[in-house]
């Protein structure tokens, strides 16, 4: 690119974007939280401490899907749709946890969860 080309700017501003760099911090904590629970997994106190590590994670899936349909994180709507699905697909795992606790199953959801606390911060530096 010569000196003199500008830099084209988006076509919108991407607004709010905060709000999903703040899922992706609460994401993170939340996938830390159930790695405990996983690697503590033959203490007496496991039942108690799933069901608190799962009912977080729901919550923060369910104020993900709330702030989609909000409208808050002005994202593309592809973006919205695929975060839409994963939070979706996360409530199944959710439910997988809860309905038949394994180890493997909560893994499961700990690499979903940093998988998109991942992506989330990657879309967030790329915005």
């Amino acid at each position: 690119m010569r000196p003199e080309q500008q830099i084209q700017r988006a076509p919108r501003a991407v607004r709010h974007a905060g709000v999903m760099t703040g899922e992706a911090t609460q994401l993170d904590a939340i996938a830390a939280r159930l790695m405990v629970v996983q690697r503590h997994w033959n203490d007496p106190d496991r039942a108690l401490h799933l069901a608190a590590a799962l009912e977080s994670s729901r919550a923060n899936w369910h104020a993900i899907q709330a702030a989609l349909a909000a409208g808050v994180p002005s994202l593309p709507a592809d973006v919205q749709h695929n975060l839409l699905i994963l939070s979706v697909y996360a409530d199944h795992k959710i439910a997988a946890c809860e309905s038949a606790p394994s180890a493997d199953a909560l893994g499961s959801l700990i690499a979903l969860t940093h998988a998109l606390a991942g992506s989330l911060r990657q879309w967030r530096e790329a915005a």
